[in-house]
């Protein structure tokens, strides 16, 4: 879990997954490489840890309320 959400701010940073937009404070992001759209945080990681991505938009993905306005 560790090295996948390393990874996650890896691939942010250099350019491989891009921020896209904002659903009810949480931040959804795109793969275009993989053909990944509209995914959360938390569905990237686990894409990462397993190689097989899902939406799930239960999996934990916290929302801070002081930045949701």
């Amino acid at each position: 879990m560790l090295f996948a959400k390393l990874l996650f701010i890896i691939k942010l940073h250099t350019g491989f997954i891009i921020p896209t937009s904002d659903v009810d404070g949480r931040t959804i992001y795109s793969i275009p490489s993989e053909s990944i759209e509209y995914a959360y945080k938390s569905e990237i990681i686990q894409y990462l840890e397993t190689g097989i991505f899902t939406y799930d938009d239960t999996l934990d993905d916290p929302v801070i309320l002081s930045e949701v306005q």
